[in-house]
């Protein structure tokens, strides 16, 4: 389109976007209205032969205004759609008002592109076909090749906090064996029947912070309990099934939507388990969220959750939300989320503004520079 075809409802909505100093061309307009993002123009009679005219709706220009912060440049619209569908019903970037929820359709299809281009998924799937040892040297070296572009473990926000605290100490990132014990899950998960114990099994999900709430020992007899009992392949093999990309194709907008709301609880309490070892002044309410977080082995999980909120990589967050055993989970970190609320960014009997607190913020992080 044009800028002499573009028309006048387009004209005022390009024109209230770079208002809310947004840039977006015609062009870029309608292709997201192909698409069915964007809807078109409703038209108005004008009357007496007249013919009729493009109205601008406003809710047309919260869509557009979504659609442009989450667009990048040479990103595929598929992915534009699945941080979209993360921002819909929280409050919006310029306005009060709610950031209104996608078509559904084009969501599970961006979901589903996501998981099926997804290196974790197929990794997976090269586990469940491995079937020598030919076939798990291979998994193994493209799973370093993975590992090497992956940014890696944050580590224990504590441990980090302390370490920028003491300027003694040289700041080391985290050994990647976390992430090392995730691929040996997944290569386990991949061994024929009758070929895992459940010890190895109990060792594997432990060592990668994958034990669901259950301290160690606990989630270690009770998979030595299931394997003398002879149920640690039914065990195994229902995780075996899960097929991730059918369960995307197949998902209904409630059970999406409730994913969606798992993995917001989540990636809030990350957050600030992440900022904690970044500096965030402490308060009881953080601590409070944090030692829940410890108390049910969730670490690694909520701060992944944090860190690909925005991006296609949440259709992985996505995809483990779906399991129904983290709707019990993030019920206990909401109940904990809620309560403490709003002291996270405010010490008790202070009055202090959230924007206080967050200058003292960037304060401590200016001193850990300069230190």
């Amino acid at each position: 389109m044009t800028r002499d075809e573009t028309s006048p409802a387009d004209r005022e909505l390009l024109g209230l976007l770079h208002d809310r100093d947004l840039a977006v061309s015609a062009t870029q307009l309608e292709r997201w209205r192909r698409a069915g993002l964007l809807p078109r123009h409703v038209r108005k009679a004008l009357g007496r032969g007249r013919g009729s005219t493009a109205v601008l709706d406003p809710s047309t220009v919260e869509i557009a205004d979504v659609l442009t912060r989450c667009s990048g440049q040479g990103k595929d619209l598929r992915g534009t759609v699945l941080a979209w569908y993360m921002r819909a019903g929280t409050p919006g970037a310029h306005s009060r008002q709610r950031v209104p929820e996608p078509p559904f359709d084009p969501v599970r299809d961006a979901l589903v592109w996501a998981l099926r281009r997804s290196p974790v998924q197929r990794l997976i799937e090269q586990a469940r076909r491995a079937r020598d040892d030919k076939d798990t040297d291979d998994l193994y070296a493209d799973a370093d090749k993975f590992l090497a572009r992956s940014p890696g473990l944050f580590g224990h926000p504590g441990r980090m906090r302390e370490a920028l605290l003491d300027s003694s100490q040289d700041i080391q990132p985290p050994p990647r064996g976390g992430q090392r014990s995730v691929v040996n899950l997944i290569a386990l998960l991949g061994l024929p029947q009758g070929e895992v114990s459940g010890e190895s099994f109990a060792q594997a999900m432990t060592s990668s912070g994958l034990h669901l709430g259950l301290d160690c020992e606990t989630l270690a007899a009770a998979f030595e309990h299931a394997e003398r009992d002879g149920m640690l392949d039914h065990v195994l093999n229902a995780a075996r099934r899960r097929d991730v990309v059918a369960e995307a194709e197949a998902v209904s907008p409630e059970r999406l939507a409730r994913a969606r709301e798992v993995a917001r609880i989540l990636g809030f309490c990350g957050s600030v388990y992440l900022m904690h070892g970044l500096l965030l002044p402490d308060t009881p309410s953080q601590q409070a969220i944090q030692a829940k977080i410890d108390e049910l082995g969730l670490g690694e999980v909520a701060i992944s959750a944090a860190r690909s909120f925005n991006k296609v990589e949440a259709a992985n967050v996505l995809s483990f939300c779906l399991e129904p055993f983290f709707d019990h989970l993030s019920e206990q970190l909401k109940e904990v989320m809620t309560e403490h609320m709003a002291g996270v960014f405010r010490r008790p009997g202070e009055l202090d503004s959230a924007e206080d607190f967050m200058a003292g913020w960037l304060a401590a992080i200016q001193d850990a520079r300069e230190r």
